[in-house]
């Protein structure tokens, strides 16, 4: 973003130029706000074919300004909820006790309807637990669902789908992230589904649930390395 001071305007710029100039940059005055207090704008004008410019362009200003901090307050939101959900995951004892967690405090903290994480295993299709999450996928299941990406935000999701266990016919968004293998964990996903189809969507930022996945994948993998050291 340029400063005031980096504008340079030659001295014999004339007032067509200055449009110019303005028409190719109508966010001008968004990012140096402080120039609408100096300007010297038109008196208030009443009229159906006369535009109060003043009132315009303060207009325009606050509804952009408004708009970046309903933003900025729904991104605090979201990072407070997810670090809450990372906290509550940590407090886990035992696998079981996690697993529960995820299942039942995390789609509250995060204002969802569904989250579980499922990890490959030697079964043909989707696995669901008696409570009705998916808890085994087929093998190559994690390739088929990300290919290259560690995590993939879908929206409008057909409904049906065993990925998402009880919930396949009520979520509408949702996002499935990686959990990496390792020497005593098999590879798997971090599942969250939304039944509001703009939770999840392509064009958000993935850095808060692929924090979720790495600490998933880190208490996973702890859980399973004690219960291998105890067999």
């Amino acid at each position: 973003m340029t400063s005031e001071s980096d504008i340079k305007f030659s001295p014999d710029m004339d007032v067509q130029s200055v449009k110019a100039y303005l028409q190719k940059n109508p966010d001008f005055f968004v990012h140096h706000p402080s120039l609408l207090e100096v300007l010297e704008l038109p008196k208030r004008y009443s009229g159906d074919h006369v535009v109060d410019l003043q009132h315009e362009a303060l207009r325009r200003l606050r509804a952009k300004q408004d708009v970046l901090v309903d933003n900025s307050r729904s991104n605090m939101s979201v990072q407070l909820a997810t670090h809450e959900a990372v906290l509550a995951m940590m407090e886990a004892r035992t696998l079981d006790e996690f697993i529960g967690i995820i299942q039942d405090e995390v789609p509250i903290l995060l204002d969802i309807d569904m989250a579980c994480v499922a990890l490959e295993g030697a079964v043909e299709a989707i696995d669901i637990s008696a409570d009705g999450m998916p808890v085994l996928l087929p093998s190559g299941e994690i390739q088929k669902r990300l290919g290259d990406d560690d995590v993939q935000l879908i929206a409008d999701v057909a409904p049906g789908d065993d990925l998402f266990g009880a919930a396949r016919d009520l979520v509408q968004s949702v996002a499935i992230a990686r959990l990496y293998p390792s020497e005593a964990m098999p590879a798997g996903l971090l599942i969250l589904g939304s039944r509001d189809a703009n939770t999840f969507h392509p064009q958000q930022g993935t850095e808060l649930i692929t924090f979720m996945a790495r600490v998933a994948e880190i208490l996973v993998e702890k859980w399973l390395e004690q219960e291998e050291t105890s067999a």
